[in-house]
């Protein structure tokens, strides 16, 4: 009796197995268009949040940024939300172009991978151009898209090692 008990255990976890190991049916189309059209809201939102950089729109800077937002900097400090608006509010940026862009959706959670060419002019003084490489985080809270957290730094020249 206990052989065959061991045998129909060893089938049972064979066969478990097998289904495990199969591969996943392909979602939906519509899934698909969901996942874009969420991706196409993320950049817009993002989008929204550089002209109001660039516009040093506080009220749309307080609306696209969440509360609970952090700043992860290059030189390892981290700070929060209003620490962010002030200092956009503070720059000489004159433009701002995002290039490399790709986003990864999940649920409520977005993650925006890019460069960023910022402009800045001083009163008087020369155009300089800062290249970033940034990941900037999204969340979706009641249906719209805010910026949680955002990390950049300096983006390597090409003719580095």
């Amino acid at each position: 009796m206990s052989a065959k008990l061991l045998l129909l255990s060893l089938a049972f976890l064979f066969a478990a197995r097998s289904l495990a190991a199969e591969p996943e049916s392909a979602p939906p189309p519509s899934a698909d268009l969901s996942a874009n059209e969420e991706a196409a809201n993320v950049l817009a939102a993002e989008d929204e949040y550089v002209a109001a950089e660039i516009d040093r729109d506080e009220a749309a800077l307080r609306r696209l940024v969440d509360e609970r937002f952090v700043l992860n900097s290059s030189n390892g400090l981290t700070t929060g939300r209003e620490e962010l608006i002030q200092s956009v509010l503070k720059l000489n940026m004159v433009g701002q172009t995002l290039r490399e862009r790709a986003v990864l959706v999940e649920g409520d959670v977005a993650l925006v991978f890019g460069t960023s060419d910022l402009r800045f002019q001083s009163p008087g003084g020369s155009e300089r151009v800062s290249s970033m490489r940034y990941t900037s985080t999204y969340v979706k809270r009641e249906g719209e898209w805010r910026m949680l957290a955002l990390q950049m730094q300096p983006r390597a020249s090409k003719h580095s090692p």
